[in-house]
């Protein structure tokens, strides 16, 4: 009896491997090849649409959002895993190489409440030729808050934000003029969380 017991689980066993090879074998001709384009699900359409990727033109510091249905080259280019939930700058090169523009370090912050009958808020950033940042602003409560940008190289910006959202704009390119950011109470009570990054 113990012989027939013994023979009994040498067999489940070899059946046993026999399964879990076959099935190895199915897993690996199942899955697809390593490199082969696979399609993205599309992104779910949002009343405003966000660009999550910046093409640089080095030789004038010009970033324009690029959108991967328009621009072949952007879908080459993924975010870095670490922060999916933020933007990616890109700095396309003379040659035509690209990469990923990283933060250094985080220039300045500013927290405070806006209201429209307060005066506005200002901060000032002093870069160098060819500094790089990103200035991200977001803020919570009922109201909006308007975002104007002075001697960022293409003339003035401005941008109006409801609390809610986020905000993220890219200054490329410094030409060694001060940059300064004014952020205005518009409608409603804000309370603005702002910062600028510096890129390298």
């Amino acid at each position: 009896m113990a012989s027939e017991e013994r023979d009994g689980r040498v067999l489940l066993s070899v059946l046993t491997v026999l399964a879990l090879v076959a099935g190895a074998a199915w897993w690996r001709s199942a899955a697809p090849e390593p490199g082969a384009a696979t399609a993205a699900p599309a992104p779910f359409p949002s009343a405003e649409p966000i660009s999550r990727t910046w093409r640089v033109d080095p030789s004038t510091g010009d970033a324009w959002p690029s959108r991967p249905g328009r621009d072949p080259t952007a879908r080459a280019l993924r975010a870095p895993a670490t922060a999916p939930d933020r933007s990616v700058v890109i700095r396309v090169e003379d040659d035509g190489t690209a990469r990923v523009l990283q933060v250094s370090h985080v220039v300045w912050r500013e927290t405070s409440a806006l209201t429209p009958d307060e005066p506005p808020v200002v901060r000032q950033v002093n870069p160098s030729r060819g500094d790089d940042y990103r200035l991200t602003v977001s803020c919570s409560g009922d109201g909006s808050i308007a975002v104007q940008l002075s001697g960022a190289g293409t003339g003035d910006a401005q941008r109006l934000l409801r609390c809610g959202g986020r905000l993220e704009l890219p200054l490329l390119g410094g030409t060694g003029v001060p940059v300064l950011v004014r952020f205005t109470g518009v409608r409603g009570r804000a309370e603005l969380n702002a910062r600028l990054e510096a890129l390298y």
